[in-house]
Parts: structure tokens; C-alpha cells; sequence
């Protein structure tokens, strides 16, 4: 999408389009934004036919030339719900994160609908991008990754998926318990995170990886988010059939697993007690 090339969300201007991608593109490199920061970049015309900035997406997402110089963009997204603010610190909302994706979903109208098999290749610079724009294709749709580890959840809070379900006891009882602890601690640390439910599952059949999205569409995963960037993996859709039975059987298993709450790291309980809880579901 170029800058004045936006016809499904024509109403919300390219310029706040243009921000929000920005704040969103940081926070997937693990860098947030100052106030300062998202004023100078929405405030400042791109030099004319030059790229609009360093990192490699935005001459294709938005293209180069002059633009109206826009008003404070940050005070506007703070009003309409799109962005918060934190110790100067700017992140998308729930509801920010879900206009971008309207944008750039409405943006592509008029393309084929199918979702294309794609390679995940360690070798790619932007192999997150693309992972974080496959893993949005899914809207309020569900993560299943058995093995999916709290350093990823950062990653995931930057889409507008809804549910993430693991493992309750793999590869081991001791490492799960670890491991829920810590993805405890990230649900209410991890900005956006705590728009995000993570339940763990004691059945012995959660072993595949997939996306199931809030359209129904189903991607299967060739490896575990945490593997993206370190193995070659590949990211499919499966004919219809096989998309049912995976639908069929991870909901179910959703339904029976334990939820695993939001801990402050204050409050945070011992590992012990959080295995104590995952062993209960």
C-alpha cells in the first residue's frame, strides 16, 4: 500500500495510517517509541523522491514523495482509543493494532482471497515481518503451539490474535512448570499482552502447531514461533478437510485446559504453584 492508495479505510487518513505502522513495525524489533519520537516522525514531510524511512517495508507499504504536512497525530490516536501512553512510552491499543490490520487487509481488496503458502527462511531480515503479517491474517483467532516459550508473547501482542494454547507437560513436567511461570509474569508485563488468553493442555495429542483464524481459515506451522529466524520452516493451508478435523480437535482441547493467569512480578507464585495449577486442569 502506497501513501493515497488506501480505498477500504479511505476515512482514516494516510498519514495516521502511516503512524500506526510505525509504532507497530518498532514494537515488533522490540523497540518502543517515545511521544517525542512518533510526533517527529508523523510531523515531518519525507524528502521528496526519497523513501519515506531506513527500514525496508515502508517504500513498499507507503511509497516516497512530498505530504501534508498533519496536525499532532499522537494526541488524536490517544483520543480515538488507538495508542496509550506510559512513562512517555507509545504502544498500540487492542483497538490500534485491529484498524491497522483493517487497513492493510482492505487495502489489499481485490486481490486473490486464498492465503499463499509461504517459506520462513532464517536468511530473511524480515522473517518476523512476514510472520507477524501471517499471524494477523488471523484476526482474534487462536495460536495452538505446545511448545511456545513467554519470550515470544511479545511478538504475538503486536497482532490481534486472542488465544494461545500450549502444553501443560512437555518435554518435560519441570520445564512446563518453568515456563508458565514466566508466561504468567509476561501476560501482565508484556504491553497488550493482557488482551491475550494462554491456556495449557495436559493431552498427550497437542503436538502439531497451527493458526486457527476468527474467519475459520486454518495455517499449519512447520515449527513453534520461538523457532522462526533460527530453523527453515514453512507456514501452509490445508484443503478443507483437514482444516475441519484441526478446528474440531483444538477447540475441544481449548475448552478443557487450564488458563493461565496474569501474575505481577511482585506476585508472581513459585514455580511450584504453577505447576501445582497446571497439574489440576
Amino acid at each position: 500500500m502506497r501513501a493515497g492508495d488506501n480505498p477500504g479505510m479511505g476515512h482514516v487518513p494516510d498519514h495516521v495510517v502511516r503512524t500506526l505502522w510505525y509504532i507497530d513495525a518498532l514494537a515488533r524489533r522490540g523497540r518502543i517509541l517515545t511521544e517525542a519520537e512518533v510526533e517527529a516522525f508523523a510531523r515531518t514531510t519525507p524528502p521528496r523522491d526519497t523513501a519515506w524511512s531506513t527500514f525496508e517495508l515502508l517504500p513498499d507499504l507507503f511509497g516516497s514523495g512530498p505530504m501534508r504536512r498533519p496536525g499532532p497525530t499522537l494526541d488524536y490516536l490517544k483520543k480515538v482509543g488507538w495508542a496509550t501512553v506510559k512513562d512517555s512510552e507509545v504502544t498500540l491499543t487492542s483497538l490500534g493494532r485491529q484498524v491497522l490490520a483493517a487497513c492493510d487487509t482492505e487495502a489489499d481488496a481485490g486481490t486473490d482471497s486464498d492465503i499463499t503458502d509461504v517459506a520462513l527462511d532464517p536468511k530473511d531480515s524480515l522473517v518476523y515481518v512476514t510472520l507477524t503479517r501471517r499471524l494477523a491474517l488471523a484476526g482474534a483467532g487462536l495460536l495452538v503451539d505446545p511448545y511456545f516459550k513467554a519470550e515470544s508473547l511479545a511478538l504475538i501482542a503486536t497482532t490481534t490474535l486472542a488465544r494461545i494454547l500450549i502444553t501443560a507437560s512437555k518435554p518435560n513436567a519441570k520445564t512446563a512448570e518453568k515456563e508458565h511461570a514466566a508466561i504468567a509474569v509476561a501476560l501482565a508485563s508484556v504491553p497488550n499482552a493482557s488482551d491475550i488468553e494462554v491456556r495449557a493442555s495436559g493431552d498427550s495429542s497437542l503436538h502439531d502447531r497451527c493458526i486457527i483464524g476468527a474467519d475459520q481459515r486454518v495455517q499449519l506451522l512447520g515449527s513453534s514461533v520461538n523457532g522462526v529466524g533460527k530453523h527453515l520452516t514453512a507456514v501452509i493451508s490445508p484443503p478443507e478437510d483437514i482444516a475441519h478435523a484441526y478446528r474440531q480437535k483444538y477447540e475441544k482441547l481449548w475448552d478443557s485446559a487450564q488458563r493461565i493467569e496474569p501474575q505481577s512480578v511482585r506476585t508472581a507464585p513459585a514455580t511450584d504453584d504453577v505447576g501445582k495449577s497446571a497439574a489440576r486442569s
